[in-house]
C-alpha cells in the first residue's frame, strides 16, 4: 500500500487494528474493492490545497478588513483555484482519489441558499472537472458512469443541498422551471431541505416536524419528471416519510444513520427507513464519529449498515461518507484565527451549535479508522461482518445504480 502521508498511514493502521481481519479476509476485501463498482453515495472531492500560499492570501484579506462573511467565501473559492493551479496540490488530489479506489462519487456542488451562490460553486466544480479531466468526469446516467469507468476515470455525479426556489413565489411555474436548468447543468440529486425549514419541507432540526408543503409536492413531481433523485438526509421525519410516499420514483437519504442505534437529529427512525425502502429507495450511512454514536469508529458505521440491512433489506443500504480527504495542513493553518468578534457564522444554517455532535473519538474522520482515504478498508469491514460478495456489491454501488436507473429520463 502506497501512503499519501503519515496521516494516511496512521488512519489505515487504525482501521486494521480495529477490524482485526484475517489475512484471507483482508486480501479478499481488497480484491473486492478493486474489482467491484464502488462509490461514495455522498461525499466531497479531496481537499488538498491548504498550503503556504493560501495562508498568505488569508492573512492579506484579513489585513484589508473585508469582513468575516466575505473572507469565508473568498477563501472557499480560492481553495478550488489553488487545487487546480498548484502542482503539488493537484498531484495529491489525483493520488487521494486513486488510493481510495472508488469508481464514482456523488459530489455536492451547491448549498441551495441562493441561485447566485449555487452557480458560483458549480463554476468551481466545473473548473475541477476541466483541470482533472484525466482523472474525473461528470456523469448524468448509468451509461455515462460505465463509459467513464471504461476510460479508467472516476465518475462524478452532482448533488445540491437544496432546491433553487428562493424567489417571490408568485409564479410556481417560473420557480420550478429552474429545476430543468439544474438538470441541464448536471444535477442528479437534490435535498428537499437542509436542517432548517424552507418553502418545501421541514429540516431535521425543526421541532415542529411538519410534512411536505403543497409547493413541495409540485417540486417532487417536477424532480421525478426531470430525472433528479429526491434526497432527504437533512430533512425532518414527517417530511421524509411524506416524500417517500409522494414520489413516484425511488428516493434516497444519501448520508444518514439509524436512530435506533443513536438518537440524533440526523439519523432516521425505523418508520422512515421502511418508507424509503418500500418505495424502492436506499439509505447511505455516513462516517461521522459524533453522528454514529456507540464506539464512534468504523465498527459503529458497520453497526448501522448491518442494522439497516436487517431492517429493510440489503437492497436498500449503501455508504455515503459525507467526508473528504484532507491533507495534513501547514502549521500556519492551525495557527490562523478568524475575526474574534465576528457576527457572521454558518452554524445557524447547519444548526450544529444547538444540536452539538461531539466526536466520540476526536480525529477519527481524519487520522482514524473512519478516514475517507480508508475506503478499501470499509469493504474489508463488510467482509469481516459476514456480508456475501453479492451483498457487498449491492452496498458498494449496485443499489445506487438501480435507483439512478429508475429515476433517469435520458
Amino acid at each position: 500500500m502506497e501512503f499519501i502521508s503519515e496521516n494516511h498511514q496512521k488512519a489505515w493502521q487504525s482501521a486494521l487494528d480495529l477490524l482485526k481481519p484475517t489475512k484471507a479476509q483482508l486480501e479478499h476485501g481488497l480484491e473486492l474493492h478493486r474489482d467491484l463498482f464502488c462509490m461514495d453515495h455522498f461525499g466531497f472531492l479531496p481537499s488538498s490545497c491548504w498550503n503556504h500560499n493560501i495562508v498568505a492570501k488569508w492573512e492579506e484579506l484579513k489585513a484589508r478588513n473585508i469582513g468575516q462573511r466575505a473572507l469565508s467565501k473568498r477563501i472557499e473559492f480560492m481553495q478550488y483555484d489553488e487545487c487546480c493551479s498548484d502542482p503539488e496540490c493537484a498531484a495529491r488530489f489525483r493520488q487521494a482519489l486513486r488510493s481510495a479506489g472508488i469508481k464514482c462519487t456523488i459530489q455536492t456542488v451547491a448549498e441551495g441558499k441562493s441561485r447566485e451562490e449555487d452557480i458560483r460553486r458549480m463554476a468551481c466544480n466545473i473548473q475541477l472537472l476541466r483541470t482533472f479531466r484525466d482523472t474525473i468526469a461528470q456523469a448524468g446516467n448509468c451509461e455515462d458512469i460505465s463509459a467513464i469507468n471504461a476510460e479508467g476515470k472516476i465518475a462524478v455525479i452532482w448533488s445540491i443541498n437544496g432546491p433553487p426556489i428562493v424567489g417571490e413565489l408568485q409564479d410556481p411555474v417560473q420557480e420550478l422551471s429552474w429545476i430543468d436548468d439544474w438538470r441541464r447543468i448536471g444535477v442528479r440529486l437534490m435535498h428537499l431541505s437542509y436542517n432548517r425549514r424552507n418553502f418545501i419541507a421541514d429540516g431535521c432540526a425543526e421541532p415542529a416536524d411538519s410534512g411536505i408543503s403543497e409547493l413541495g409536492r409540485e417540486l417532487i413531481a417536477r424532480l421525478n419528471r426531470a430525472g433528479i433523485i429526491v434526497d432527504v438526509p437533512h430533512t425532518g421525519r414527517q417530511s421524509s416519510i411524506d416524500a417517500a410516499k409522494i414520489s413516484e420514483k425511488p428516493i434516497m437519504a444519501s448520508h444518514t444513520a439509524a436512530r435506533a442505534l443513536y438518537d440524533f437529529i440526523r439519523c432516521k427512525d425505523d418508520e422512515t427507513l421502511k418508507a424509503i425502502a418500500d418505495g424502492g429507495g436506499m439509505v447511505g450511512v455516513y462516517a461521522y464519529s459524533g453522528m454514529l454514536g456507540g464506539t464512534g469508529d468504523l465498527n459503529a458505521m458497520l453497526d448501522h449498515i448491518e442494522y439497516i440491512a436487517k431492517l429493510v433489506g440489503v437492497d436498500h443500504v449503501g455508504i455515503g461518507t459525507d467526508l473528504q480527504y484532507n491533507h495534513k495542513w501547514p502549521q500556519e493553518v492551525y495557527d490562523m484565527k478568524p475575526y474574534p468578534n465576528a457576527e457572521y457564522s454558518g452554524r445557524w444554517w447547519g444548526n450544529w451549535a444547538k444540536y452539538a455532535h461531539p466526536a466520540v473519538k476526536p480525529g477519527e474522520e481524519s487520522t482514524g479508522s473512519l478516514a475517507w482515504i480508508n475506503w478499501p478498508l470499509y469493504t474489508v469491514g463488510l467482509v469481516v461482518r459476514g456480508f456475501s460478495d453479492d451483498e457487498i456489491a449491492k452496498i458498494l454501488g449496485q443499489n445506487f445504480l438501480r435507483v439512478l436507473k429508475a429515476n433517469q429520463i435520458d
